[in-house]
């Protein structure tokens, strides 16, 4: 249920309607017409006005930017120009990856240039590790926030001797209390340690550079948190629930699972290195050579080997009964004869252990300016190895702060009494949890793109891109589907696909100040998630011979809808996507005081593979089964405006306000007998309204700068069938940053200042709900970061 980790990662840097602040060169004559900035073009490779690092629901990683489209483990963060791991799943990018004081600079890349280098959809965080220095340097770092969380790094660089050498050194420890959240069987929510060791030789043409990274944490996943669901868009919290500040798993961290290979129940400690310790280890070789010809050439190639595990508790929406909702069920609480009373959650358990995962990236460009044209030829190739095992099981928990372990007892009509139904560990029979499965595939990119920024006069610009990659992977996969695998053989196949990504753009200066833009990105890929259909069965449900029905018959029955639709087809069938972003505007400059950037973007997203294919049986039984391949369309038209102004020297304000109708496209379906529709819905998560305010104000001759952070989010659906919703809200940060000296600089930051109980993400389990069940009743969604204090100093030696 990758579905489930989309909700607690804030990693997303997530796909949608941009915006591009144009800035204008300063001429020494002002009757010479004022010309574009190199970068200032609307294909430019970066994104300004982000902060990307202020994140309501994380202090460690990227924010999330909701606009356009869902995340879908598709953005990137980019180290050293190559992204520092493969996939999202099971090695989370913040695990191999932290912003500290090893970095010389971070920033955001487009849209476009995004889908150009690496074939991906929506931005990337890029960042650089520092370079060795001609003399020695040192960076320092200490965090420290109001739920006891500290945060330490220190970096050093400097020369190893008179002829170009160097090395950089940096250790990071992070030590995080989360919300101050008592999980009760741990005391932390992470504990993380990255060391980087690099040695640099520069020489006249340019330089090569070769760095060690080492990361290590062991973290906690889950991030859900039950409520009241009021109507109306409306929420409250449970009288035994401080939203935001209590653990919602249970209190020992044991749980239950079944083993795959052996069908036994069993059950995990999630303190054990085996379900919590991530470790990776990375090598760089990076660099840059300028030929006499002009040509520059860059570098990055890097080698990963990984060790991730993941462990979350899913707990269902649909599946949180109340004691009038129970019927004629009992609980116990585990292993007691002791009766529990009072409101229940179902919970999916989903682990990986740690894995084996081994990832080669490289990337390498060459650049030169031709007269008016500015060409880029560029070559990627990635490849990635993993092999894992997915477990799961299902389990009932209380529905409280620090939850216990339940057993249930169900009733038997047939029999007149309630029979036990967990097992010793807890666990739920299988047909609750499903059958787990492994997964082992190679998968290989090898591509070459290309650009050029042409420059036809002072007034117009445009450029062009295109890419072009070849993508095969070899997949063995587990087609047992309604029985455990034990000693039987899994599937094989390959699939080879060719990828392609078209970019165009334009900026034409009206006035000098004033102007058009455009832009469109194509980008048409074989999605990593790749599909398996088996249109017959046998009686266990696991697939036969196909019998003749095509991939293609078979995803228009899905689409088509239908009770006949069979759970879980598995043949193999690789599927592409296909995403369009076509946008255009006007800009307006008042030379470094004031900038507008107004744009409206078409972006359209076909042939998803949907995560909401696990669909609970309606009729009360608990039954959950698998319906893949389902897929469907996303489309999105918005507005944009973005305005930076500087009214004064020291006052500074971005304001960025977006409208937009990201809605669900041919989303339909058939299972258990019941047909589901979502087209033309407004896509869970996001909202229709989204508006950034970022004012801040300098004074004490520049010593002493305010600032605020805030982002306004329109009404949010809270299911696919849009039966349920979230009032709009603001996300609120502050800070007050006073430099000591020019070596020392003291920072003061409070995350939510208004401090409010703030709901976001999907209700699970919620998605095949389309009546009124839950108003007045208990749900499970995300929340934002309560008020949280938060002080740092940086230092330099």
């Amino acid at each position: 249920m990758k579905k489930g980790l989309l909700s607690v990662l804030s990693i997303a840097i997530a796909l949608g309607i941009t915006t591009h602040v144009h800035s204008q060169e300063q001429k020494d004559s002002t009757n010479e017409v004022q010309t574009l900035s190199t970068d200032s073009i609307s294909s430019k490779k970066e994104e300004k006005n982000r902060n990307v690092m202020l994140n309501a629901d994380s202090n460690t990683s990227p924010r999330s930017v909701n606009i356009g489209l869902p995340f879908r483990g598709d953005i990137l963060i980019l180290e050293n120009d190559v992204p520092v791991v493969y996939w999202f799943w099971p090695t989370v990018p913040t695990v191999a990856w932290r912003y500290d004081n090893s970095l010389a600079k971070m920033g955001l890349l487009s849209f476009s240039e995004s889908a150009l280098t690496f074939g991906k959809v929506g931005f990337a965080v890029q960042s650089s590790d520092r370079d060795a220095s001609s003399k020695f340097k040192g960076y320092a770092s200490v965090y420290g926030n109001s739920f006891g969380s500290t945060r330490f790094a220190a970096t050093v660089t400097g020369p190893l001797s008179k002829k170009g050498w160097g090395y950089t050194l940096s250790a990071h420890q992070n030590l995080d209390k989360g919300n101050g959240i008592n999980y009760m069987y741990t005391d932390w929510y992470e504990k993380a340690t990255l060391l980087k060791a690099g040695i640099q030789k520069k020489y006249d043409k340019g330089a090569v550079k070769l760095l060690y990274k080492y990361t290590t944490s062991k973290s906690m996943m889950s991030n859900y948190q039950p409520l009241r669901y009021d109507g109306d868009g409306k929420t409250s919290v449970l009288d035994n629930f401080d939203l935001g500040k209590d653990s919602y798993v249970v209190r020992d961290g044991l749980v239950p699972y079944f083993d795959p290979y052996t069908g036994e129940a069993k059950q995990a400690d999630l303190t054990d290195d085996e379900f919590c310790k991530s470790e990776t280890h990375s090598l760089y070789l990076c660099g840059e050579h300028k030929f006499n010809n002009d040509w520059k050439l860059s570098y990055s190639t890097m080698y990963q080997k990984a060790n991730t595990p993941i462990a979350i508790q899913v707990p269902i929406s649909v599946m949180l009964f109340e004691e009038d909702q129970q019927g004629m069920d009992k609980y116990y609480y585990h292993d007691t004869n002791n009766q529990y009373t009072g409101s229940v959650q179902y919970t999916l358990n989903q682990l990986i252990p740690q894995s084996d995962i081994t990832t080669w990236i490289t990337r390498a460009e060459i650049t030169k300016q031709v007269n008016n044209h500015s060409l880029r030829l560029g070559f990627t190739h990635q490849y990635n190895h993993s092999k894992f095992v997915t477990l799961s099981g299902m389990y009932v928990q209380s529905v409280e702060a620090n939850p216990e372990l339940l057993d249930l007892h169900g009733y038997i009509p047939a029999y007149g009494m309630n029979v036990p139904f967990s097992n010793e560990y807890g666990g739920l029979p299988v047909q609750y949890s499903g059958y787990c499965s492994p997964t082992d595939f190679t998968v290989n990119h090898t591509a070459l793109y290309l650009s050029d920024d042409i420059k036809v006069n002072n007034w117009f610009r445009f450029g062009v891109g295109g890419r072009i990659e070849k993508v095969s992977k070899d997949e063995n996969r587990n087609i047992y589907t309604k029985e455990f695998i034990l000693d039987k053989p899994t599937k094989k196949h390959t699939f080879n696909e060719w990828n392609t990504v078209g970019i165009a753009d334009f900026v034409l200066n009206i006035t000098p100040n004033f102007g058009l833009l455009g832009d469109v990105t194509y980008n048409n890929f074989m999605d990593v998630e790749t599909s398996w259909n088996y249109p017959y069965k046998d009686d266990n449900g696991n697939p036969t011979n196909a019998n003749g029905l095509t991939a293609d018959e078979v995803t228009a029955a899905n689409r088509a809808g239908g009770s006949e639709v069979m759970p879980r087809q598995s043949d193999p069938m690789g599927h592409k996507s296909t995403v369009l972003n076509i946008g255009g505007g006007i800009f307006l400059n008042h030379g470094t005081d004031f900038s507008l950037v107004s744009k409206v973007t078409r972006i359209t997203k076909e042939n998803i593979l949907s995560n909401s294919a696990t669909v609970t049986n309606p009729n009360g039984s608990g039954e959950r089964a698998d319906f893949s391949p389902i897929f469907y369309d996303i489309s999105t038209t918005g507005w944009s405006t973005d305005i930076v102004w500087r009214p004064t020297k020291n006052f500074n304000l971005h304001y960025l306000l977006t409208l937009q109708n990201p809605q669900f496209k041919n989303y339909s379906y058939g299972a258990f007998g019941v047909n589901y529709n979502y087209s033309n819905n407004v896509i869970p998560e996001l909202s229709k309204v989204l508006m950034e305010i970022d004012p801040s104000y300098s004074f004490m001759n520049g010593a002493m700068r305010l600032w605020f952070s805030l982002r306004y989010f329109g009404e949010q659906n809270a299911n696919a069938t849009n039966q349920y919703f979230y009032e709009p809200r603001w996300e609120n940060f502050g800070g007050l940053e006073y430099r000591l000296s020019r070596k020392a600089m003291l920072k003061f930051q409070v995350t939510n200042f208004l401090d409010q109980k703030g709901v976001k993400g999907q209700m699970q389990g919620a998605d095949q709900i389309t009546d009124d069940r839950f108003v007045g009743r208990s749900v499970v969604a995300g929340s934002i970061r309560p008020r949280t204090f938060e002080l740092s100093l940086d230092l330099k030696f």
